[in-house]
């Protein structure tokens, strides 16, 4: 295994297909129909070994909708045998029993599903009239395995209001950890870009989120909602060291390029292809992922240019920042109160 001097890869989210059965208004890849160029499941063999090498701690397998791609099970199974810990996230729909099967079969421990709200709005935000009730359904088949589920939710405008009952729903059905995170509006969001919570929706967000028990399922937030509050009864949200896209973490698309992170879908952060180059040389190569090897506070603007959490939190989420206002290192949906910097 080798390592980086200054790097060490830890995370890696690997997008294996764009075919989808769904086509959400929030989806960043405009997912629905398979991308010609993408990676062959020998290629994705090899390069699970190459992450294995590279020292990879944990692994998310996504699409599309990723039990749509032959064999997720068998790069699963070969990055767990190798010693990375592999999970995937579904959206749950349309799961058949040949797929199940594949689930209940791999090796993977955690299986995630994506979820947008209660029935209505997640109904809505997907497209389909019967998302919510199939989601139910292959919930109540996973808690049959040993599988342990997890959930995340995209937070638009319209489903905050769910976040109180959508928690009591997940919770009461064995789910162990949720993920909340803000819609950022690039791909489908771009086309209506009013849906992307703002700065006072995140500050609602935080509230409830404050409120939310612990246990029996922990909540969290993402990289790209929060990061520090200025509420003296509060304390602080939670400790936030920066966006870890090229520190900890790259981004793998189905076509086998390599971006910092895999919400980074812009061609300008595409760091190489792993058609022509090794993940080794693309994780060192000298000059790639510049935005944060090479960050200083210095580049910090706006309100985060002199907020002293600013040298911590480094701005914030580098996707929701380029695509909110194209701007890397100042954050649109900091929790933070409005004026109070110091």
């Amino acid at each position: 295994m080798k390592k980086s001097a200054k790097f060490t890869l830890k995370k890696c989210t690997w997008e294996l297909t764009t075919l989808c059965n769904l086509r959400c208004a929030h989806c960043g890849t405009r997912a629905g129909v398979q991308n010609v160029n993408q990676l062959p499941l020998e290629k994705c063999l090899s390069i699970a070994d190459e992450l294995a090498e590279l020292g990879c701690e944990s692994l998310s397998l996504i699409g599309g909708e990723v039990t749509l791609f032959p064999g997720w099970d068998l790069i699963a199974d070969r990055l767990i045998d190798n010693g990375v810990s592999a999970n995937i996230i579904t959206n749950g729909y349309n799961i058949t029993e040949e797929k199940f099967a594949r689930i209940r079969n791999s090796k993977i421990r955690t299986v995630c599903i994506s979820v947008d709200g209660m029935e209505e709005n997640h109904n809505t935000i997907r497209g389909r009239s019967d998302c919510f009730s199939q989601l139910k359904a292959f919930i109540d088949r996973l808690n049959d395995t040993e599988k342990h589920i997890t959930a995340v939710t995209t937070l638009t405008k319209s489903n905050i209001e769910d976040i109180k009952p959508l928690s009591e729903y997940l919770a009461g059905n064995n789910v162990k950890v949720w993920q909340l995170q803000t819609c950022s509006p690039f791909g489908n969001a771009s086309d209506d870009k009013a849906m992307a919570p703002a700065r006072a929706d995140i500050q609602k967000v935080i509230q409830i989120f404050k409120d939310l028990p612990q246990s029996p399922m922990a909540t969290q937030l993402a990289d790209n909602i929060g990061y520090y509050v200025e509420d003296p009864g509060a304390g602080m949200l939670r400790e936030f060291r920066g966006c870890a896209a090229g520190l900890l973490l790259i981004g793998i698309d189905n076509d086998g390029n390599v971006r910092g992170c895999e919400s980074l879908k812009d061609d300008r952060f595409i760091e190489g292809n792993l058609r022509t180059q090794s993940l080794e040389e693309i994780w060192h190569g000298a000059g790639n992922f510049a935005y944060n090897r090479k960050f200083k506070p210095s580049q910090l603007t706006g309100e985060c240019s002199d907020c002293r959490f600013g040298s911590r939190c480094a701005g914030g989420c580098r996707s929701h920042n380029h695509f909110s206002h194209g701007i890397l290192y100042e954050s649109t949906v900091c929790a933070r109160m409005t004026g109070r910097r110091n």
